[in-house]
């Protein structure tokens, strides 16, 4: 059967367009891609930072807090931190993930924190805390998942040492027995310069 040249054109074209098409959502998805990358990275290498530093405008007291940081992402344990003052007072704020299950961490649970030189510091828990879905959470990644935050209050003395210490293990006691997970390098690191922040 005799198409003709007409319909054979017209199947040029269209195969022509297509193929223009799909290179072009392959440039976008590349220039994506691009920037997500730079985007990560700059988080990566700049992520500490002081996200408020301000006088509150009824109490008059002086809030600083910092930036979201994280500690593992381990199977079994995902944890973030990130330090608040009010006025004198430190407060570190522990968030994490132990699977998709729940357990709760009592008023006065200890958190212990290891470092290189085998000094363990213990840090307790302020108030009562029951897994609830994205607490352990500090974005989209998890917010589906049942997790806590803890806030526990430190003393200047105890700031100064995570300043200065290279943090290589946490432990953590819930309902549900305990969890540890070690501390990447990069990550005590980055842990030092949050805690620099807040003093």
């Amino acid at each position: 059967m005799y198409l003709g040249f007409g319909y054979w054109g017209y199947m040029h074209t269209v195969a022509v367009h297509v193929c223009w098409q799909l290179a072009k959502i392959k440039r976008t998805m590349k220039k994506n891609i691009l920037v997500l990358i730079i985007i990560t990275i700059a988080n990566y290498a700049f992520g500490q930072e002081l996200t408020k530093n301000e006088v509150d405008e009824f109490t008059g007291k002086t809030v600083k807090e910092t930036s979201w940081e994280t500690l593992n992402k381990k199977s079994k344990l995902y944890s973030y931190v990130r330090f608040r003052k009010v006025d004198n007072t430190i407060y570190f704020v522990f968030k994490m993930m132990i699977g998709n299950k729940v357990y709760s961490v009592d008023k006065g649970e200890v958190i212990y924190l290891k470092f290189a030189d085998e000094e363990i510091i213990k840090i307790s828990n302020s108030e009562y805390q029951l897994t609830t879905y994205g607490a352990g959470a500090t974005g989209l990644a998890g917010s589906k998942m049942l997790g806590v935050e803890l806030t526990c209050k430190i003393s200047h003395e105890t700031l100064s040492k995570l300043e200065e210490k290279t943090l290589t293990k946490i432990r953590v006691y819930t309902s549900d027995g305990h969890v540890e997970a070690e501390v990447k390098e990069k990550q005590a690191e980055n842990f030092k310069e949050l805690a620099k922040l807040i003093n």
